[in-house]
């Protein structure tokens, strides 16, 4: 798995995460493509930049959806929605009200996903989402990045070990790598935005190990 054999997507999804991460908030990212594939909208995790009042609320799909220029862009229901990771209830929310109706995504979340509620409520079942997961490859990757996150600006952090046993339901081998590449010292060297995604992105993949 070698970041230039991605599709420019997925490139981006990661992209933004990297940018989030070197910016201090949560490694996620989204895309929004049209009919041909072309990305035309998208948005990071922003919540601990304090862009506006309640940053909480500044989440990857919410923006990339917020950010879809409807008048230049009308067939909204054609377009697809990349996510890092599986979208919470209020980003789950925000692309159904926002008229998305295919979403792909890398990394399922047990935690705070919120995709699994389109089978549950009518309302959203009439809507007729098809929801598509990567391949683990995906999610390993997703959650390796936001592992590099939390053990970087949130090491000491009592929570920790939930969340990265979180993170370990479906990633353990992402969650691993990531800890791999920190105790060889990749981030030591140079400052987070003299790296690049694509860089970041192979140095973990090379980690990728499989579980004994």
């Amino acid at each position: 798995m070698k970041f230039a054999k991605l599709s420019r997507p997925w490139q981006r999804v990661f992209e933004l995460a990297w940018l989030s991460f070197c910016e201090g908030s949560k490694a996620i990212g989204a895309v929004i493509t049209d009919e041909n594939g072309e990305i035309i909208s998208e948005g990071r995790n922003r919540i601990w930049e304090g862009c506006i009042p309640n940053p909480a609320v500044w989440h990857a799909e919410v923006e990339a959806v917020r950010n879809l220029d409807v008048l230049r862009y009308p067939n909204v229901k054609s377009y697809t929605l990349y996510a890092g990771l599986e979208p919470c209830p209020m980003c789950m929310g925000t692309l159904v009200m926002g008229h998305i109706r295919n979403v792909v995504i890398g990394a399922p979340d047990d935690y705070g996903g919120a995709m699994s509620l389109m089978q549950h409520h009518p309302f959203l079942a009439r809507k007729n989402v098809e929801v598509t997961f990567e391949k683990e490859e995906y999610g390993h990757m997703q959650r390796a990045f936001q592992t590099l996150w939390e053990l970087v600006y949130h090491g000491e952090d009592e929570r920790l070990p939930r969340k990265l046993a979180d993170f370990s339901v479906y990633n353990k081998v992402g969650v691993e790598a990531a800890k791999k590449l920190l105790a060889d010292g990749f981030l030591r060297e140079r400052k987070f935005a003299e790296i690049s995604a694509g860089e970041v992105f192979d140095a973990l993949a090379e980690r990728f190990m499989p579980e004994k």
